[in-house]
């Protein structure tokens, strides 16, 4: 999983499961086309929101109904990149960011999937607010400490859950400094 995987994973586990699937290719602009996506060179933080963007575009409409919370999680986001140091470096992009983003092909999530992932981790979630199982979390791969913290839900819980496992899962928190060193660019 590179940095972009993790960041959409972070923002909407079920996107970045989208994004797992396509083929990756460099480009002027983003594009989905159901087989591929296109990303072009922009700043990382720039790439992570149009990318989980155009994937939540490129959903049906049950999905997308489904996963607004998501894209509203995601606008969180970058609301907070523009609010921060890096802000006046993104603003530009995403002033564009409309021209930036094409969509030809139509993508599903794969709920089944997603349920039966869900179902290795949601055990574990329970140990989390009393650091319990710290065996079972250290063991963790990032991929499900990423769903653990997605299923957690809002905001607060999310960053709870992100502290514990940065603290007891060596790869999660080997993933996250590699995440915010991309962020900083």
């Amino acid at each position: 999983m590179d940095e972009l995987e993790f960041c959409v994973k972070s923002l909407s586990y079920p996107l970045g499961m989208l994004l797992e699937t396509l083929k990756r290719r460099e480009g002027q602009r983003i594009e989905v086309d159901g087989i591929r996506i296109t990303v072009p060179r922009l700043p990382f933080a720039v790439n992570c929101y149009l990318v989980t963007r155009a994937l939540y575009l490129s959903l049906d409409v049950v999905d997308a109904k489904r996963l607004g919370d998501d894209i509203a999680y995601a606008e969180e986001f970058i609301a907070r990149v523009l609010a921060s140091p890096l802000g006046e470096k993104v603003r530009p992009y995403l002033e564009r960011a409309e021209g930036l983003i094409s969509v030809r092909g139509r993508l599903n999530v794969d709920w089944l999937e997603f349920e039966r992932r869900s179902a290795r981790v949601k055990p574990l979630l329970g140990m989390v607010p009393n650091e319990e199982g710290l065996e079972e979390l250290k063991n963790l791969s990032v991929d499900g400490c990423l769903l653990m913290s997605y299923l957690a839900g809002d905001r607060k819980k999310r960053e709870k859950v992100n502290a514990v496992l940065g603290r007891h899962n060596p790869s999660f928190r080997k993933a996250v400094r590699a995440y915010f060193k991309a962020l900083r660019g």
